[in-house]
C-alpha cells in the first residue's frame, strides 16, 4: 500500500510539475493609428508590379500585384504625429475583381515602440467599409503576437484614402523569456 501511495504521490508531483512548465504571463496591447495612401500623384505610396499579360493592372483586375508603403499617424490628420509604415503587397485575389488578399508588416518607427513590428494578413472586401486581418506575429515589443487588426475607411477623396486601424494584440508570453519588458 505504501508503495502504491508512493507511485501516486510521484504520478502528482509530475502532473503538477508539466503544469507549471506551461505557464505564461498574457499582454493585451489595443492601438489605434490611421493609415494613409496615395493611388497617384507625388506622394504615391501604392503601386502595381505584376499581373496577367495583355490586360491592364488594376484595383479591380484579377492578378495585379502591388506594393504598398503607407504613411501612419496617431491621429486622422496627415499632420498629426508619424507613428510608422504600413508595407504590404496586395494582390487583387477574386476573379470578379472585388477582393485583395493581403500579407502585410506595420513598422512602428517612433515612439514606445519604434522598431517593433506586427504582421497580419487576410482578405479585403471592397464591398465592406470595414475589413479584419489576423494579427500572425511580432518582432521586439510585439513578439508572440496574435490577435486581429480592423481596417475601416475613414475616407476616400480621389486618389487619396484615409483607414483607422485598430489593433487587438494578445502576446502569450512564457515566464521566463526574458526578451519583452512589461511596460
Amino acid at each position: 500500500m505504501a508503495k502504491g501511495l508512493a507511485i501516486a504521490s510521484l504520478q502528482i508531483l509530475s502532473l503538477l510539475l508539466l503544469a507549471s512548465l506551461g505557464q505564461s504571463k498574457t499582454l493585451f496591447t489595443n492601438l489605434t493609428v490611421y493609415l494613409h495612401e496615395f493611388r497617384s500623384g507625388d506622394a504615391q505610396s501604392i503601386f502595381p508590379v505584376a499581373g496577367l499579360p495583355n490586360v491592364t493592372w488594376g484595383f479591380d483586375q484579377f492578378g495585379t500585384v502591388f506594393v504598398d508603403d503607407n504613411i501612419l499617424t496617431q491621429g486622422v490628420s496627415i499632420e498629426s504625429t508619424l507613428v510608422g509604415r504600413s508595407q504590404a503587397i496586395p494582390v487583387v485575389a477574386s476573379l470578379d475583381g472585388n477582393n485583395t488578399a493581403l500579407a502585410a508588416t506595420i513598422l512602428f518607427t517612433n515612439g514606445k515602440y519604434m522598431g517593433s513590428t506586427v504582421e497580419f494578413k487576410g482578405i479585403a472586401l471592397r464591398s465592406v467599409d470595414a475589413n479584419e486581418f489576423a494579427i500572425i506575429g511580432g518582432t521586439k515589443q510585439f513578439r508572440y503576437a496574435t490577435g486581429y487588426i480592423i481596417f475601416e475607411l475613414v475616407s476616400a477623396v480621389g486618389g487619396y484614402i484615409i483607414s483607422r486601424v485598430d489593433l487587438y494584440i494578445r502576446q502569450d508570453i512564457p515566464d521566463d523569456y526574458p526578451g519583452i519588458a512589461f511596460l
